[in-house]
């Protein structure tokens, strides 16, 4: 009976510790944007650039994106891919920036961003704003313009977790989550599962 309950509890502390993974580990985000109030389309400006007093290269992978229209008509700067394959943005060179076209018909815009860099380089930050189709920002951020930034600090040593401070300008605007990593997904599903076949156990018994 003992070896039971030690086996319960180890099994509890395996589940508890990857919810707290899920939390505190990720990189990846979803953002998403409320533009039932926008009209029918604008454009989004998403600007990636290194930190003014510690440049080093990072990167920006965005894909899932929803509500991006033609990209036949987007500004690309140190930017690659496309909404199909997602969107590359690096560093390496400078700033790097995308200005595209978005369609607010559909209630939401929206796309997930992973940012990373290598271990004890400078940090980065990530910034997005929407415009109307005259290029009139659109809701009320930092200076009127910005509605989210993201500020990344790269882990000190190789294979630790970098940070994300996120600063949300117009959260009635700008919805932002983690998207946890599968092997996250994974591990809590396992503990969950052994969990729930040492309770049928001890119900049969």
């Amino acid at each position: 009976m003992s070896n039971m309950i030690s086996l319960r509890r180890s099994l509890l502390a395996l589940a508890l510790s990857t919810c707290a993974t899920l939390a505190s580990a990720a990189t990846t985000l979803h953002i998403e944007l409320n533009t039932v109030s926008f009209g029918t389309s604008g454009w989004i400006d998403l600007q990636f650039n290194p930190a003014p007093l510690a440049p080093a290269a990072a990167t920006a992978d965005l894909r899932n994106f929803v509500g991006f229209g033609d990209s036949a008509t987007a500004l690309w700067q140190e930017a690659s891919g496309s909404l199909a394959s997602g969107v590359h943005m690096s560093t390496a060179n400078g700033p790097s920036s995308l200005f595209h076209e978005v369609s607010f018909s559909g209630g939401k815009v929206g796309f997930d961003v992973t940012i990373d860099s290598v271990a004890g380089n400078g940090g980065t930050a990530f910034s997005l704003a929407l415009l109307d189709s005259q290029g009139n920002a659109l809701g009320v951020g930092q200076g009127g313009y910005s509605l989210l930034t993201m500020d990344w600090t790269p882990a000190a040593t190789a294979g630790a977790s970098g940070t994300l401070a996120t600063s949300n300008y117009n959260a009635n605007l700008v919805n932002v989550t983690a998207v946890p990593e599968p092997s996250s997904w994974l591990m809590l599903g396992a503990g969950v599962a052994l969990l729930g076949l040492v309770r049928r156990r001890k119900s049969a018994a």
